[in-house]
């Protein structure tokens, strides 16, 4: 990957450049993460860093389809209602974070670009709810076309019909490599893989094999934030799943496949307008 998660964005792009894509309708991405605790064996950033990766890897597809696009700049500032009581994990509150989103927006907007989708990899519930919010105002405020990419999963724990217009669902791509009677949800096996096949430097590889698998269920997720002692009991190395199991090659396979999906549903969106 690039020098950093700002590579390929509008962060280096001087102004004229940016005001030419605007006019030439380009849409953005937006990658939305948070700067979160993953495990004694990771960093912080690893929901930016998937966020960004896959909102370059769709950025790509869709060139390749004649679909312009620019990559906004990252925002890690996000809501943790789970792991907040682990020093490095950074949390919002949810009104702060619609504003910021919000906010972001409207800067678009009033450079003309009409079309933003929101690459989220951070699945906290009031994370995804003030997400939700500052797309309904934006869209009711300054008319633009903002869209958050969800899965059915996502439809679902939301409470969403699936059809709103501030969403757009696509496909999630099986998880190869993961075991299935226990969930793998915060820098476990998954997260774990894609960091050290994408951004190796980030990860303590050694640490990770060493680490036991926490055998927890839904229900033992839902535990999570109830109060600071109970999320210490329930994943006290912060981290929900089985570091120790990360495949590199079903990481890789999972990234192509949910950016592929992405770029798909992005396309198949732009057609029906």
């Amino acid at each position: 990957m690039g020098y950093s998660i700002f590579d390929e964005t509008m962060v280096d792009m001087p102004w004229p450049e940016i005001e030419a894509a605007a006019e030439k309708g380009a849409i953005v991405l937006l990658p939305l993460g948070i700067i979160e605790e993953h495990g004694p064996h990771m960093g912080l950033a690893v929901d930016m860093y998937a966020a960004y990766l896959v909102s370059l890897l769709a950025k790509h597809k869709l060139m390749t389809r004649g679909i312009a696009s620019l990559i906004a700049p990252p925002n890690y500032w996000g809501v943790s209602s789970g792991t907040s009581v682990f020093p490095g994990t950074f949390s919002m509150r949810p009104e702060t974070m619609k504003a910021v989103v919000y906010d972001i927006l409207a800067s678009l907007k009033s450079w003309k670009f009409t079309r933003v989708f929101i690459i989220n990899w951070h699945a906290d519930i009031q994370h995804c709810r003030a997400i939700i919010a500052a797309l309904k105002d934006a869209r009711r405020d300054i008319a633009i076309d903002a869209i958050c990419m969800v899965s059915a999963f996502d439809v679902r724990r939301l409470r969403l019909t699936g059809n709103e217009d501030y969403i757009l669902v696509q496909q999630a791509p099986p998880l190869v490599g993961v075991a299935e009677k226990y969930l793998d949800v915060h820098a476990g096996s998954m997260e774990t893989a894609v960091m050290v096949k994408y951004f190796p430097k980030h990860v303590k590889t050694a640490l990770a094999k060493k680490l036991k698998a926490t055998k927890l269920t839904f229900d033992d997720l839902k535990g999570l934030g109830k109060s600071n002692e109970a999320t210490r009991q329930l994943i006290p190395d912060g981290y929900f799943g089985n570091p120790a199991g990360y495949d590199t090659d079903a990481a890789e396979k999972y990234i192509e496949a949910y950016s592929t999906n992405t770029a798909d549903a992005i396309e198949g969106y732009l057609k029906r307008k």
